[in-house]
């Protein structure tokens, strides 16, 4: 009896031993026919609290581990109901914070002590920060939109300036190389006596007129698929058939020719400003290109253009002077006076026709 009683007083002094030292301990065992008595008793006792103590070791490790959803053992260890109550605060906890998450920062702890404290001056400092990016992100969408209108302005005067072609290659690459375009039809003309009348009129009207006229010659020539390549004092440009293909751009040119003489002729009947312009007009093939490195300016180039030029100074007020070559293009639809064959300067003598 006496070497049992050691034998167990060893076991539970081993077992205490291993419980102290963070290892898993059996529950004691005596044997079957052991008397009831007072070890008997203890041992019983002992064996209840290993398995309260187990429980709740496990307990405790889910909520180390964040399974706060772990279902909590029953028992009577007072501590235990202390760990129950930070399992609810860690779970109020964590949907407060997924709350704030979300954006809501609303939300305060006050059943952690300096826990709790701390958690609301982060939710302080995370609002903070929230609603100054917000207001940095306001601030970029109005810079946004700002640069965007900005961008639609310079787009719109780059198409005041260049062919859409050329501002592509220009905004992809940083350059843009001459090309030459075959089959076009250029118009040039220039005001009747612009010099003298330009000497007894304001400089500020003067634009203003220039302006006027200039503006209805785009329309009409945007209108008949032209392009307006420049304008040089009173002088204006302009190309069928270069960055819009048209197997009839001489057509289109005398149309667009025939219209703006017949604005002008309207325009004077009201305005104490009488204008009247010569028009040349002729085809062929033309070299395009940007013209200079820091102010691009875009020009048409070549023998058409030259000979287009020479028409017109020889044409007279109000009248379409075209080439042979363009009215051979036109003469199906458009009737014209032969005037010969004229000397022009640098050219030599060139047959030109009025068209009616």
């Amino acid at each position: 009896m006496i070497e049992l009683l050691e034998e167990q007083i060893d076991q539970l002094t081993e077992s205490i031993y291993n419980l102290m030292n963070g290892k898993r301990v059996e529950p004691l065992k005596l044997p079957e026919n052991y008397p009831e008595n007072e070890i008997k008793q203890f041992v019983n006792y002992f064996n209840s609290f290993l398995d309260e103590f187990n429980n709740f070791t496990g307990f405790m490790y889910s909520i180390s581990r964040g399974q706060l959803d772990y279902e909590p053992p029953k028992g009577k260890l007072q501590i235990l109901q202390s760990f129950k109550n930070l399992q609810a605060n860690l779970k109020h906890l964590t949907w407060k914070t997924q709350q704030i998450a979300k954006g809501d920062f609303s939300h305060k702890v006050d059943f952690m002590g300096d826990f709790s404290e701390a958690f609301n001056d982060m939710t302080r400092q995370l609002k903070e920060a929230f609603d100054k990016i917000q207001e940095q992100n306001n601030q970029l969408i109005e810079a946004n939109k700002i640069i965007e209108s900005d961008r639609k302005k310079i787009d719109s005067l780059l198409r005041n300036i260049l062919p859409e072609k050329v501002i592509t290659e220009l905004k992809e690459s940083g350059t843009t190389s001459p090309q030459l375009y075959k089959n076009v039809t250029v118009f040039f003309s220039d005001i009747v006596g612009f010099t003298n009348k330009s000497t007894k009129i304001e400089p500020a009207l003067l634009i203003e007129e220039l302006n006027e006229l200039f503006a209805h010659f785009d329309q009409i020539v945007n209108e008949t698929f032209g392009e307006r390549i420049k304008t040089i004092g009173d002088a204006y440009l302009a190309v069928w058939g270069m960055h819009y293909p048209l197997a009839d751009h001489a057509e289109k040119c005398i149309e667009a020719s025939k219209r703006i003489i017949e604005y002008l002729d309207n325009r004077n009947i009201d305005s104490s400003l009488k204008w009247e312009i010569r028009v040349g007009v002729h085809s062929g093939d033309v070299v395009g290109g940007v013209v200079g490195i820091s102010k691009f300016i875009y020009d048409v180039f070549g023998d058409t253009v030259n000979t287009a030029s020479r028409l017109e100074s020889n044409s007279e007020a109000m009248r379409i002077n075209v080439s042979e070559l363009t009215y051979s293009l036109v003469n199906h639809k458009y009737r014209a006076v032969e005037r010969g064959e004229i000397y022009a300067k640098g050219k030599g003598s060139i047959k030109m026709y009025f068209i009616e």
